[in-house]
């Protein structure tokens, strides 16, 4: 039969495109990829504000954004950007924040058999993604991008937040 030969060919890749598909439909793989991304964000804007430090600190006057992407080879080379640093850092942070979320979604499992409301995932993955939004503002305000510092600022009042994202 070969409706059925054609059915059963490339079954691996059938299934394995429905188990992402599967995956990516639920909100929890949703979420954490999406915060994956802002962790990665400031990752990158932390690179840019340490690209234009070593402009500053190699003489440039008032380098521009561009000048920062530009120059971040070379920031690197120079030992301004340091990926053992930035790893050791960017692996536990991740690791962190996936142990903490974990452990909220189990209170609020515990709370919801108990009928009581649910309320520490939502409190703990907004917490940890207004703290990540206000790291990339503030890098980028060090990046040269002047407008991000009045965003920080319009930031943490509204939401109570002192100095200092997740440095």
């Amino acid at each position: 039969m070969p409706v059925l030969d054609r059915l059963v060919d490339g079954w691996a890749e059938k299934l394995g495109v429905s188990l992402v598909v599967t995956i990516a439909y639920e909100d929890h793989a949703q979420i954490f990829a999406v915060f994956f991304v802002l962790v990665c964000a400031d990752l990158v804007t932390k690179w840019l504000s340490l690209s234009r430090q070593h402009l500053v600190d190699t003489g440039a006057d008032e380098p521009s954004l561009w000048h920062a992407i530009w120059n971040m080879k070379a920031a690197r080379r120079a030992g301004y950007i340091k990926s053992d640093i930035m790893r050791k850092r960017f692996v536990p942070k991740i690791l962190t924040y996936f142990g903490v979320v974990s452990a909220a979604a189990v209170l609020d499992f515990i709370l919801l058999k108990a009928h009581a409301p649910a309320f520490a995932t939502t409190l703990v993955i907004g917490y940890l993604s207004l703290t990540e939004f206000i790291s990339i503002l503030e890098n980028m305000q060090t990046a040269g991008i002047k407008e991000a510092g009045e965003l920080v600022d319009m930031a943490r009042r509204r939401e109570g937040i002192g100095k200092g994202g997740d440095k």
